[in-house]
């Protein structure tokens, strides 16, 4: 039995059909583990009403591991809250979006953690390079949740869920498909059908002949800036796991290692272009045997692999979590934190402030002022951002059409 006591700290944002990280977290809680939102805590308490609940949260309840599962752009914390949390527990954390965010936030926060988990094949050597301890992590999904309705009458012949118009090559793709005569159906925010339930998604992936994942990473972010490399990195996507537990055909966009998880050409397919990628859309809409059976594999794989069936990963990560805190010895960590990483913290209380003036909780405001006046580095750019997302989101039309022309001034 393990006698590590955790404490996951997290965004828990409730609907929508990306429901993995929720998945996560419960099942954490079924394995002993204790919750606190960390953004509603913040909300209420503050800057350092927040660091202070949780340590007197830790010492009441004996924790001695902390699991952060950061949302996307979150600079909450002081990373040298979490270096000394780390002198008395044993500290996790999700890099999730660490393709595009690394140079500007994960790295940063990596240096007071004692462990970094991550769902690819390429973050473990730069982990190690900043010697940082990282194992990575599949097991997000309940097979349970896909298995009805069966046996689907395929009436689309491509479809592709997820969004396209802010992600590196997806829209591409897709324009050169449908000008090459295939009929593709897109899903989700801003497509052509728009966003889909949970049990309309697990259908789509089971009506469809060809589900497509397509893998590039956000054009921009609030943090990428001016920077534009990163648009070269491809993400594994939640489509390659869903449309496999559904039993659907896939057609995945390379990802460095994806060859580790399915088997190409038995279990799912891939391609590395446009040219491949229609060819092999025309190919297999003509071999409905071979795709149904390659179907028929890749969805064998998703069950039998324990690994991404989040009732036995997460066991196995709490297990893993044990084995490395017995072999820890703190030693202070040498923290650096450059001017990128300044300047995003200090904009973040920007943000902060915002939202503080949209509750009503004046009381909280000075201490984000200290943190400015202590830095005295902002971003404009995200500070434009924030008012568009929090002055102006009572206007959703003018605040929409601000937000179009910024993004389009910036590219």
């Amino acid at each position: 039995m393990s006698n590590t006591k955790i404490l996951v700290l997290a965004h828990i944002v409730k609907g929508g059909y990306i429901q993995t990280i929720n998945g996560f977290i419960e099942t954490l809680a079924e394995n002993n583990a204790l919750l606190l939102n960390h953004p509603e805590l913040y909300q209420k308490y503050g800057h350092r009403g927040t660091q202070n609940y949780i340590t007197n949260f830790i010492k009441e309840n004996k924790i001695n591991c902390i699991i952060y599962l950061p949302s996307a752009f979150e600079f909450y914390f002081d990373v040298y809250f979490f270096e000394k949390l780390r002198e008395t527990c044993y500290i996790v954390m999700l890099a999730g979006e660490i393709e595009t965010d690394y140079e500007s936030r994960v790295q940063y926060y990596a240096q007071a953690m004692d462990l970094i988990f991550y769902s690819n094949f390429t973050s473990g050597p730069m982990m190690r390079q900043i010697g940082i301890n990282s194992i990575p992590y599949w097991g997000w999904w309940n097979p349970e949740h896909y298995k009805k309705p069966d046996n689907m009458e395929k009436n689309l012949d491509v479809s592709f869920l997820g969004q396209s118009l802010h992600k590196s090559g997806r829209q591409s793709y897709i324009d050169y498909l449908i000008e090459n005569g295939i009929n593709v159906e897109t899903f989700g925010a801003g497509s052509k059908n728009g966003k889909i339930s949970t049990e309309e998604k697990i259908r789509l992936y089971k009506r469809t002949k060809i589900n497509l994942n397509l893998s590039g990473v956000s054009k921009k972010t609030r943090l990428t800036g001016g920077r534009e490399i990163h648009k070269r990195a491809k993400q594994f996507k939640i489509n390659l796991f869903e449309s496999a537990f559904c039993g659907g055909f896939l057609l995945s966009e390379y990802v460095p290692g994806i060859e580790n998880l399915f088997e190409i050409g038995r279990e799912i397919d891939v391609f590395h272009d446009k040219h491949e990628l229609l060819e092999k859309i025309k190919y297999y809409l003509k071999h409905e045997r071979e795709r149904e059976n390659i179907a028929k594999k890749g969805r064998e794989r998703a069950y039998k692999e324990k690994k991404f069936n989040v009732k036995y990963a997460v066991p196995k990560l709490i297990s893993d979590i044990d084995e490395l805190k017995k072999e820890k010895k703190y030693r202070p960590s040498e923290i650096y934190l450059d001017d990128e990483f300044l300047k995003n913290y200090t904009t973040y209380r920007i943000w902060l402030i915002l939202r503080f003036i949209k509750t009503g909780n004046w009381n909280l405001i000075p201490e984000e002022l200290k943190i400015i006046l202590k830095y005295r580095k902002l971003d404009w750019y995200q500070i434009r951002i924030f008012f568009i997302e929090e002055i102006l989101d009572r206007f959703p039309k003018v605040k929409s059409f601000l937000k179009s022309v910024l993004e389009s001034n910036k590219q």
